[in-house]
């Protein structure tokens, strides 16, 4: 089993082992093109987290997939492992002619090109309509090429700007027949369409600039490109045409995605009684959050965030990054409510501690319905420890118990686990964190307790991959804390 460890900054600022399941799914594929006449080959990597319920993804549109999808997919993991972008698609196209298909038209230099416009209109009344068919997207599409693969990007651009949500051309061959994009580009720039749109254009610091017609596309770029049109040029020293496109398509996704989208926000929800407060934290906090405590949706001018947004009545928070590129960025809305402190049981005769525990085989893709299942085996435990499973996948336990409470407070209770888990609390569902997943992201409710004994219990299952469930509070102090639930704070009734 591999093990990852995965700091949660700042609410989860001790370092925590949890399981995960690594790396895409790839599924080869092909169309049958009556535009091109052609059978395409193309392959979809699918990110973790892809079967997740109402999950959806933008899709990156990678050319020349036989070389250049082998970069771009681990490229945007890595980024979206590390907050800096959402979890995405890729689709790879393989080439047949890539001359005739990304190039405007023909010259000495590739004979067989002119098919771009064909090229095009395949995106967009074959494989963009079937990626959005058969797969979990969202309208956010973007598209990448490398050399001719970049005068591709650039003439998509210009000719249908709506057709794709953001552009990265990597050292693009703009030098092209007598550099035919400049002077296209100067053209349909004076023309009004929805020109909102961010480009990422990348080259060769000194001569590869100018020789690849990138130094005049940008002088374009500088005195003719709509208002609403979002470019950058980056030009890299000590990279080749070669290996130029590994910086820029992690800087590309950077400028696109704006590190905007993947903040979180702690705990899901609240119960506040009167008189008590709590914080909001913000996980991957970045300077275009915004946020409301009235309901309302953040905008430009609502309050800028901090790490802890101190919440001293119920309400209703929403937070929104102002990030301009990447235009699905959701609100985050958490809600405070009234309410009493909750009562446990006093006393409970016979208790012991631990937890008591009772194990399943069997395949699901969500907690089952326990009541009709048999047990395999039965016994306890000091705390959810799966090293009692009989076998490393497909399996699932249920531990019940007491959950003693020493002292009257709000409690910030959250669970963490690889696969799917589900927490009852004072006999009612408290947390959710069902389905197929790596333990990435926590569960984390504020529940206002009086001192007692709280039954407890925890619904888990493992498919498949690496497995892990970590019961714990929050701590609040000089610092937080993410602390698992101590053995000590467990029981069970004989």
């Amino acid at each position: 089993m591999k093990i990852r460890i995965i700091l949660l900054t700042f609410l989860f600022g001790i370092a925590i082992k949890v399981s995960a399941q690594d790396g895409y799914t790839v599924q080869k594929d092909s169309i049958q093109s009556e535009v091109l006449k052609q059978n395409r080959k193309i392959s979809i990597f699918l990110p973790e987290g892809y079967d997740a319920k109402d999950a959806k993804f933008p899709v990156l549109y990678v050319l020349d997939a036989d070389g250049r999808d082998q970069h771009t997919v681990p490229t945007a993991r890595f980024l979206a492992l590390n907050n800096k972008m959402p979890k995405a698609i890729v689709v790879g196209v393989f080439n047949i002619d890539r001359n005739h298909d990304f190039l405007p038209d023909s010259s000495k230099a590739a004979t067989t090109g002119g098919g771009a416009d064909n090229f095009l209109q395949f995106f967009k009344k074959e494989l963009i309509p079937y990626i959005n068919k058969n797969f979990r997207t969202e309208s956010f599409n973007v598209l990448i090429g490398h050399s001719y693969g970049g005068v591709f990007v650039m003439h998509a651009l210009l000719n249908d700007p709506d057709l794709f949500d953001a552009y990265i051309a990597i050292d693009p061959s703009f030098w092209y027949k007598d550099q035919l994009q400049v002077k296209i580009a100067k053209t349909e720039f004076a023309k009004v369409r929805n020109w909102n749109k961010p480009i990422f254009i990348s080259g060769r610091e000194g001569d590869g600039m100018k020789s690849m017609g990138i130094t005049a596309m940008e002088k374009v770029l500088k005195s003719s490109a709509p208002s609403g049109l979002k470019w950058k040029v980056v030009a890299y020293s000590n990279e080749d045409h070669g290996s130029v496109p590994f910086k820029s398509v992690y800087d590309g996704l950077r400028y696109i995605f704006d590190a905007g989208g993947n903040f979180s926000v702690f705990p899901l929800a609240g119960i506040l009684p009167k008189g008590t407060s709590t914080y909001a934290i913000i996980e991957n906090l970045n300077p275009n959050l915004r946020y409301t405590l009235d309901g309302t949706e953040p905008t430009i001018k609502s309050p800028l965030c901090k790490e802890k947004i101190k919440i001293s009545h119920p309400c209703t928070l929403k937070v929104k990054s102002m990030a301009s590129n990447y235009k699905n960025i959701p609100t985050i809305t958490r809600v405070f409510s009234d309410g009493d402190y909750m009562n446990g049981e006093t006393s409970v005769e016979n208790l012991k501690p631990g937890l008591k525990y009772s194990y399943y085989e069997g395949v699901w893709d969500s907690v089952p319905d326990f009541s009709k299942l048999t047990a395999v085996k039965r016994g306890t435990t000091e705390n959810l420890d799966l090293n009692l499973a009989l076998k490393k996948d497909s399996f699932a336990v249920q531990f019940e118990g007491y959950l003693h409470i020493t002292k009257k407070d709000l409690y910030d209770l959250w669970i963490i686990s690889d696969d799917g888990s589900k927490v009852y609390f004072n006999n009612q569902l408290l947390l959710v964190n069902d389905g197929l997943h790596s333990a990435d992201v926590p569960v984390v409710k504020v529940v206002p307790l009086n001192s007692g004994y709280y039954p407890v219990r925890i619904d888990y299952f493992e498919k498949t991959g690496d497995q892990s469930v970590t019961l714990g509070w929050v701590l609040f102090g000089k610092k937080l804390q993410a602390l698992p639930i101590p053995k000590e704070w467990l029981f069970y009734k004989e």
